[in-house]
């Protein structure tokens, strides 16, 4: 019997942005960045969360655009 797990991403979650604001980030291991904004698709927003707290980041705002379209 074959199974399906379907898309990783649904049409819903295609057209969705997330644009995370991050505070703290290091650069090149002897200075802190200011605030940065990556917009990262909303399929990778925990991979991309993950990543923020690796590199001693803290996430201080998120926000996320598109998706559902009013017809």
């Amino acid at each position: 019997m074959k199974v399906s797990s379907g898309n990783r991403g649904t049409s819903y979650s295609n057209d969705r942005q997330v644009a995370l604001t991050v505070t703290g980030l290091a650069n090149n291991d002897y200075s802190r960045t200011a605030d940065v904004v990556m917009n990262v698709p909303y399929t990778r927003m925990n991979e991309t969360m993950r990543l923020v707290q690796r590199m001693g980041g803290k996430i201080t705002a998120v926000d996320v655009s598109g998706g559902l379209k009013a017809d």
